[in-house]
């Protein structure tokens, strides 16, 4: 090899790492400044490239008319929350940049429970939508992982969610959960009557096999131990044979 060529591919090495270490700089440029009230590895775990990617929040600053709006919501700050609702802040706005969603439907996914508590307060719409498959803040917070606040919404919405109804792709809030190995949130909709059998048709999938092909181990375990069979063995296992 020349040294020309060793040259090039030198300065190629050298300009990739530093595009990388550029990009992660960036994808964490605020919460490194202290202003996420969740750890980067808090946040990965609700939101990241191999999970939910459409849904990440902290990579960039949001867009649009009410872009400070969404940022105060993303980032957990509940005291310029409150100041922007007094001013007069649309509640029901819509992040027109990230899914149409509402700062409801945020805090909830990413488990803000004092603000999703006091944007109720304010009378939020519990049944607002995005453009991805979200129509109630319940789903937003199963979504999520802080099953707290999936408890919170599970009261003020029991009479009038069915836990057990599928989404156009075949979908329950148990499903989503086990899918996003979301532990907690799969025993609270278990103990409150969500079906374990449900499955669906268009992915050929049920709660048990999702959680085995996303590897999490812990959910599958959960999910068997409560009498959950891969439909497609008619076994309790995670085994395709």
């Amino acid at each position: 090899m020349n040294k020309m060529n060793k040259t090039l591919i030198a300065s190629i090495l050298t300009s990739g790492c530093l595009a990388f270490g550029i990009f992660s700089s960036n994808l964490f440029a605020n919460q490194v400044s202290g202003e996420f009230l969740l750890s980067k590895e808090e946040m990965q775990d609700i939101a990241s490239p191999t999970k939910l990617s459409h849904r990440i929040f902290y990579a960039e600053p949001s867009k649009g008319a009410d872009a400070a709006w969404f940022d105060a919501v993303k980032k957990g700050d509940l005291a310029t929350v409150k100041s922007m609702v007094e001013a007069g802040q649309n509640i029901e706005a819509k992040d027109e940049a990230s899914l149409g969603q509402t700062a409801l439907g945020w805090a909830a996914f990413i488990g803000y429970e004092d603000m999703v508590k006091y944007l109720v307060a304010q009378n939020a719409d519990l049944f607002a939508t995005d453009r991805a498959d979200v129509k109630n803040s319940l789903k937003s917070a199963v979504l999520g992982k802080n099953v707290n606040v999936v408890k919170y919404l599970y009261e003020l919405l029991k009479d009038e969610v069915d836990l057990n109804e599928q989404e156009a792709d075949g979908e329950t809030m148990l499903i989503v959960a086990a899918s996003n190995d979301r532990l907690d949130i799969v025993k609270f909709l278990l103990e409150n009557g969500a079906d374990i059998s449900v499955i669906s048709e268009p992915k050929q999938q049920n709660a048990l096999t999702f959680a085995c092909k996303g590897g999490y181990q812990e959910v599958a375990d959960y999910l068997i131990s409560k009498g959950a069979v891969n439909f497609k063995t008619g076994k309790p296992s995670c085994d395709a044979n």
